[in-house]
């Protein structure tokens, strides 16, 4: 192998030459090629090795560059250093753990720096990886990891990897009691998926978020605080926003709080972590509504909890009896605005609750779902608001207001057991971050919130009403829809049961994914229906979508009457969604 000849890319005035040569004789080519780009490269390093290049354009400045860190090469070895180099280099790149933006490697004078050898070291690494397809050299650029790797390197890799990972992990029983299965890369999309019409319930419409004006404040409360705001926070959540949030409650809500029981948190999901985690035992039982948003029953399950659902009548929740010995130790409702099936929860309804709660030591976690639009009137005070007792935890979060990803949420408990949710909390991921709590404490000490809450309240009336008029135009014929005075979604229950298969089918071929109601169910058991978000989409949008929805069943049932068949109810609810998994 001493006297093996080696293909040289040699870059001249734009053009790549290859030539011939032992290792040694190849490195000295590498090195004359590298070196009419070596200063540019140099200065496009500069930035990830500490130095600038006020030359350098901007867009190649920020292109990412290969470190090769966990190089290791060992002087004491038979094997060559630059053998050793390549080999490495090598599996690196077949490990395939890089992308486009971060393909650049280090020049020959940066590397070889970096690991302490010399440049013809690193030439001759370079001019066999060159040879063999590994890296290429790129007119007035540099040198990259090559677009397309050596296929038989890659496909013994990935066996490799295959062979290692085959075997089904063993995992807590938490896990497996939960009802979510997706895999794979359906774990990697939100709630909405792609930004393209789904009229998936719940999304707010963060396209109206005035983004200039948060941008504005987060930039103010940082010039105020400055390096404070990077530091651990507080688990209970920063001060200034328990005050603000514990001001609006009380005016808004009709709660009855300070800010010292208010615990700051990631969001309704991990309110409601906390909460079970906090208060119920393996085995001890909770109750839920049903039907129910789906995440409520993986958490409750999670936490091993005797998950209990309970029916919901024309009043909410339906209490019922129940002997001591299942006495739930939570109990979940969202009672002014009932998901999915939209019931208010009467007065009656409420007193009730909360007094059984107390009789039977446990606590009420209410979701305050939706309560910011109504659109029949102002909104309905709080569960909390009646609460002498010390029984209601109340829960809020930013999601449907402002934004989902903001991930910012809270709790207002009783007083006893403030300290043991802030510890739960604390455990969980110890703060919120620091400088979204103080920009949206300003958001709303400063009017903004509730401006905008006024302003984008008036927006989804104008898209409900919308919305109601463009459904009975293309889905009129095959729905009756039920119009509640609140909330973001609406379900529209199917006039004959034998179309739920053929609108299950056009979802499936338009991308527009409303829910079966069947979905959100545990025991329940509903008439065929389908749950439609109308808040985040256009005007335009909505009509253009339910028409895209109405045409599809249209052509699937001129298909199926030329064939001959007709449309049947599954005996399993065919729950197939990208974005959800199955309820079954």
């Amino acid at each position: 192998m001493a006297n093996a000849q080696y293909p040289v890319g040699q870059f001249r005035c734009g053009q790549l030459h290859v030539i011939w040569g032992s290792p040694s004789t190849a490195a000295s080519h590498v090195e004359k090629a590298f070196s009419g780009c070596e200063s540019r490269v140099g200065k496009m390093n500069g930035a990830i090795y500490g130095r600038t290049g006020s030359s350098v354009p901007k867009q190649r400045r920020r292109r990412s560059v290969m470190s090769f860190e966990m190089v290791r090469l060992d002087r004491a070895s038979s094997e060559p250093l630059y053998q050793q180099l390549y080999r490495q280099i090598r599996e690196e790149l077949e490990s395939g753990s890089f992308d486009s933006s971060a393909s650049r490697v280090p020049s020959s004078r940066v590397l070889a720096a970096t690991l302490g050898i010399s440049r013809p070291t690193v030439n001759q690494a370079f001019s066999k990886l060159l040879a063999e397809g590994y890296l290429q050299v790129r007119k007035q650029s540099g040198i990259f990891v090559a677009d397309h790797l050596p296929a038989t390197f890659l496909k013994a890799a990935r066996l490799a990897t295959t062979a290692r990972t085959e075997h089904s992990p063993r995992v807590a029983r938490r896990v497996t009691r939960m009802t979510d299965f997706r895999t794979s890369r359906q774990l990697d999309v939100g709630i909405g998926g792609p930004p393209n019409v789904t009229f998936v319930a719940g999304l707010p419409a963060v396209d109206e978020f005035p983004i200039a004006v948060w941008e504005r404040l987060r930039e103010q409360v940082l010039a105020k605080k400055g390096a404070h705001l990077l530091r651990y926070a507080s688990s209970r959540g920063d001060i200034e926003l328990r005050k603000a949030i514990a001001a609006y409650l009380c005016d808004f809500r009709g709660a009855n709080c300070h800010a010292d029981q208010i615990v700051v948190v990631g969001g309704m999901q991990q309110a409601m972590l906390a909460c079970a985690l906090a208060l119920i035992n393996e085995g001890e039982v909770a109750w839920i509504e049903d039907p129910v948003f789906h995440q409520a029953r993986n958490v409750f399950a999670f936490v091993g909890a005797k998950v209990v659902p309970r029916p919901i009548d024309r009043e909410g929740l339906v209490i019922g009896k129940c002997s001591r010995k299942n006495s739930p130790r939570l109990i979940l409702v969202t009672p002014s605005h009932q998901f999915p099936l939209g019931v208010t929860m009467s007065l009656r309804r409420r007193k009730a609750l909360i007094e059984f709660a107390e009789s039977r030591d446990g606590y009420i976690l209410e979701d305050d779902y939706d309560s910011e639009f109504r659109f029949d009137g102002p909104p309905l005070p709080c569960l909390q608001g009646l609460d002498n007792a010390g029984r209601v935890i109340y829960t809020g979060s930013m999601s449907k207001i402002l934004y989902p990803s903001l991930r910012l949420g809270f709790l207002v408990a009783p007083p006893q057991l403030v300290d043991t949710l802030v510890k739960v909390r604390a455990v969980m991921d110890q703060h919120s971050p620091a400088i979204d709590q103080a920009t949206l404490a300003r958001f709303i000490t400063e009017g903004f919130f509730l401006s905008h809450v006024k302003r984008i309240r008036e927006l989804y009336a104008r898209r409900r009403v919308f919305f109601i008029e463009q459904f009975q135009k293309w889905l009129g014929d095959y729905f009756v829809l039920e119009v509640t005075p609140a909330g973001l979604h609406f379900i529209a229950r199917l006039r004959r049961g034998e179309d739920f298969s053929l609108f299950m089918r056009a979802r499936e071929q338009t991308g527009i994914w409303p829910r079966p109601l069947s979905f959100f169910c545990i025991k329940a058991q509903l008439d065929p229906a389908f749950v439609f978000g109308f808040a985040a989409w256009s005007q335009a949008q909505i009509e253009q979508g339910l028409a895209k929805l109405a045409s599809a069943v249209k052509q699937l049932k001129q298909r199926g009457a030329r064939n001959g068949s007709s449309f049947q109810i599954h005996p399993v609810p065919p729950v197939t969604s990208p974005y959800w998994p199955s309820s079954t």
